[in-house]
């Protein structure tokens, strides 16, 4: 944990030199709560802590960022027992010292913060605003007629200080809030709005894949995101690949990252970009590995690898290079699949469940050993329009990303037929509400000689008065052969 002292200065339009420091840092989530309650009125009569609220809200209603306004004081120089490092509140004051040390001579305000490392960056936990009591402050839109030249808007700095507690640096290119120098802007710029909006677009301003169990071959490589733009504040530029991962029911996961130039980095997020878990070498020498049980719902994975040289990769910092990405899953029960679709656009309700098991459905994993007896088995809950009508089940295999196998009646793999051809059934029968289909079963890969293969499967179904349509899910059910 890192605690932090900014004296934030300013350019009074007299010409009188003051400049703002930067925080350069960003919170772990684009919200943080304010204790704005400032002691004391204004001149105008109207109180800091009013103007204080209004520059925060102001934040909240143009941008992606929300402060929580707590209408409570608490002094900014209080730590909690034992601690070094505040009382975990944003608090702000007037003062005529920084906590007890001399201001300069051309401070307005001082920001003490501290941050603390999650793994990917360093985050923002605690930002303090200190307004110097001496200065000529006031609350107005516009500089009253007649004023001292050294008469400062109070509400103007508290709206440009909480733009450095949110994470802003200094923008001087464009009229803005955020420039280092006071002029005639009162409010919140579209520059300002856009400033926040990119640091804390996170995920949403890095491409993403959808990731599905088994193993994918990709790479770090210029164009790919970086840690920087992921992370906002961060100063990492090293690449990125960012993958979507949606788990449908309670799985403990496993994923291998293996690069043969990468010192390989892994991390596992939730929704709300919580780090759940970071490995760097779990995998063996430069490789990395997580195993983390997880309830359903939505992750995200980082494929990442390090910017400085280290003890696994003497090569100055390499950070572009070649990788797999191998993800296996174990649970309880038949892993449900979603994204159904279907090959005409027709619309269903139908619903998908797949996987592998080698003890006949006590549980599920994607991952055997060449010796292991597997069956791979499907279950499709019929749509209820389609359900007691003449149809057919369709099987499919994808072997090592080869092309598409097509399961025929006498269970067998063939090439698919080209475009406009007949896709062969492997069941026709008067179709059920559900539906169970036996891909594979009571096999070993050893007893056909094969030592390492990966099979993603899928399954559908049709009717008869439509033979073209065909009902199946993209979310494939993986099967990956290893020693």
């Amino acid at each position: 944990m890192q605690k932090w002292i900014l004296a934030f200065l300013l350019l009074l339009t007299s010409g009188a030199l003051y400049a703002y420091g930067i925080v350069g840092l960003k919170w772990a989530y684009p919200t943080t709560t304010v204790y704005t309650r400032v002691p004391g009125i204004s001149p105008s009569g109207i109180s800091w802590a009013t103007a204080t609220r209004q520059a925060a809200q102001e934040w909240n209603d143009e941008t992606v960022f929300n402060f929580n306004i707590a209408e409570q004081y608490f002094d900014p120089c209080i730590s909690l027992p034992g601690s070094a490092n505040g009382d975990g509140r944003n608090s702000m004051s007037f003062s005529s010292t920084i906590c007890g040390s001399s201001y300069n001579s051309s401070t307005l305000a001082v920001t003490v913060y501290s941050s603390d490392s999650n793994g990917l960056s360093t985050d923002l936990i605690e930002a303090d605003i200190l307004f110097k009591s001496s200065v000529n402050y006031d609350v107005f839109d516009a500089r009253p007629s007649g004023a001292p030249s050294n008469l400062v808007d109070f509400r103007r700095v508290a709206l440009h200080e909480l733009g450095h507690v949110i994470g802003l640096k200094h923008e001087n290119s464009n009229q803005s809030i955020m420039r280092s120098t006071i002029g005639s802007i009162f409010s919140l710029t579209q520059d300002d709005i856009n400033g926040v909006n990119e640091l804390y677009s996170g995920f949403s301003s890095c491409p993403y894949t959808t990731l599905d169990f088994g193993t994918v071959a990709n790479a770090l490589s210029a164009g790919d995101c970086t840690v920087r733009k992921l992370a906002g504040g961060a100063n990492d530029d090293s690449y990125v690949d960012v993958y979507e991962l949606v788990l449908r029911q309670a799985t403990t996961l496993n994923i291998s990252m293996v690069a043969p130039s990468l010192d390989s980095v892994l991390l596992l997020m939730d929704s709300d970009s919580q780090i759940l878990s970071i490995n760097d070498d779990g995998a063996g020498g430069c490789n990395a590995a997580l195993n983390q049980s997880l309830a359903a719902g939505t992750y995200v994975v980082l494929a990442n690898t390090f910017l400085a040289e280290t003890n696994c990769r003497l090569d100055g910092g390499k950070t572009n290079g070649t990788y797999e990405l191998t993800v296996s899953y174990q649970t309880g029960s038949m892993p449900l699949l979603g994204r159904e679709t279907s090959l005409l656009g027709g619309i269903s309700s139908a619903s998908f469940a797949g996987g592998v098991t080698i003890n006949e459905g006590a549980s599920f994993a994607n991952t055997v050993s060449p010796t292991d007896e597997f069956d791979v088995v499907g279950r499709i809950s019929i749509d209820p329009a389609h359900r007691n009508k003449a149809g057919f089940i369709v099987i499919a295999a994808i072997v090592d990303d080869g092309p598409i196998l097509i399961k025929n009646a006498q269970h067998e793999f063939l090439p698919i037929p080209p475009p406009g051809g007949i896709i062969p059934a492997n069941i026709r029968k008067t179709l059920e509400s559900e539906e169970t289909v036996d891909i594979l079963g009571n096999i070993s890969a050893a007893q056909f000689g094969i030592n390492e293969i990966e099979i993603r499967f899928l399954v559908g179904y049709g009717i008869d008065s439509q033979p073209n349509e065909l009902y199946f899910h993209e979310e494939p059910i993986s099967l990956v052969v290893k020693p």
